[in-house]
């Protein structure tokens, strides 16, 4: 029996390494975010936070002073001395510091939403640059083929030597574009797999990636209308509650009335009326007893421009919010038009390619006779350039599609998926 469980276990194991071994690259790499420097410290920050005491007490301040005089020591004062807040100042203090933690614990958030934006960008552009490369490697043949066909024209009456000119500097062009290309590639793959921690998941492709008709299906049933939750609302809302709170304070510090309150019990004086009590004179123990009180005059105080420098803070992270509002508005109109624009262009040149099918018709060229050469290689050119703009619009949808997600806030909604996976793969902690 215990044969059986230890198997059924090991096994189990493999099935965990098996299934995480299957997870993307893209999918390890927005993974690793979480882990990552900024987020991890933002996170210990807000656990200090929440484990700080949130109840403040009535006093700012307490203390005992004790004054000795001649280093008589049988005739020193010993003082209480206590600074009380303001009206309603604990209370203030208590809200401002739950409304830190709640902004710390939104930056926490925002921080992690920037970062995932960052990565899906990155490997999209990355993505994009592979593409291109792949492309100029495939139009590379093509040019060079075209300048020789010219070179054997040259005695051709047809033969012009600023088309020769003009191809072998395109092919130039070309040449140190597919290299820049691809040494951006290489720089990416080992940057991520520094990232994820190993090489094993390959290198940038786009296996598994989501389809431009599941794209349009999922933007087509979106409500493109400003959600409160979404992240940057709410880190700027979270600001603006932390700065009303500050000024709440602020105010409630303003209206302190006493400046401290003091209570004082003086040996010396004590055993001086006990001296004139034993000498049968007059005498008052109470004079022993000394209270002060400290009252602040606020009409000579500086603590009113705290209050008015408190209230244009709050008023302008207010007058923030409501900009952003309207900002992020008018982005997610503008990133609804743009995907929608790009997924329409898509489809066009998908309908076009059918419906043309340049690559049949280079096809049949081919089995011809007598055909011109330069026009063989101008059809196999624009078939290759028609499928890089089509690549190109894919990664345009791609990177707005991620926009989209971004400005309607599920780019962080839990549990966090892989937004461009085909199969939606986990990637929480």
């Amino acid at each position: 029996m215990n044969r059986i469980n230890r198997l059924a276990t090991a096994l189990l194991v493999c099935a965990g390494l098996a299934t995480g071994a299957q997870k993307s690259l893209l999918g390890r790499f927005l993974q690793a975010a979480q882990n990552d420097s900024q987020i991890v410290d933002r996170r210990n920050h807000a656990s200090l936070l929440r484990k700080a005491p949130f109840s403040m007490p009535l006093f700012e301040d307490a203390e005992v002073r004790v004054r000795n005089r001649a280093f008589d020591f049988g005739g020193q004062r010993y003082t209480f001395r206590l600074e009380p807040r303001g009206v309603g100042e604990t209370k203030a203090l208590n809200a401002l510091k739950r409304a830190q933690l709640s902004y710390e614990e939104t930056m926490n958030g925002y921080a992690l939403n920037d970062l995932l934006l960052d990565r899906y960008v990155y490997f999209i552009d990355m993505l994009e640059r592979k593409s291109l490369a792949m492309g100029y490697t495939d139009l590379i043949p093509v040019y060079e083929d075209r300048i020789r066909v010219m070179e054997q024209l040259q005695n051709s009456t047809d033969f012009d030597l600023t088309d020769l000119i003009k191809a072998e500097k395109e092919l130039a062009k070309l040449i140190s574009e597919k290299i820049e290309e691809e040494q951006e590639v290489a720089t990416a793959d080992r940057y991520l797999w520094t990232v994820v921690g190993d090489s094993l998941s390959g290198g940038i492709d786009t296996t598994g990636l989501i389809s431009v008709t599941a794209i349009k299906k999922e933007v087509l049933g979106i409500n493109f209308v400003l959600d409160e939750n979404n992240i940057y609302l709410k880190q700027l809302e979270n600001q603006f509650a932390f700065s009303e709170k500050r000024y709440t304070l602020e105010k409630s510090q303003n209206r302190r009335v006493l400046s401290f309150l003091e209570f004082s019990y003086d040996a010396g004086s004590y055993n001086d009326e006990l001296a004139r009590r034993s000498d049968k004179k007059e005498y008052d123990l109470y004079n022993a007893y000394i209270m002060e009180i400290g009252i602040k005059l606020p009409f000579i105080s500086a603590a009113r421009e705290n209050v008015a420098r408190r209230q244009i803070d709050f008023l302008n992270d207010k007058e923030e919010y409501n900009t952003l509002r309207r900002e992020l508005a008018k982005k997610m109109k503008k990133d609804e038009d743009d995907i929608k624009a790009y997924i329409e262009r898509y489809e066009l040149l998908t309908a076009r390619e059918t419906e043309v099918d340049a690559e049949a018709s280079l096809k049949k060229y081919l089995q011809m006779s007598g055909v011109d050469p330069l026009a063989l290689l101008a059809i196999k050119e624009s078939v290759i350039k028609n499928r890089m703009e089509k690549e190109k619009i894919y990664f345009s949808i791609l990177r707005n599609f991620i926009y989209v997600m971004d400005v309607t806030g599920r780019l962080i909604q839990t549990p966090l998926v892989n937004l461009l996976s085909a199969q939606r793969e986990a990637v929480e902690q």
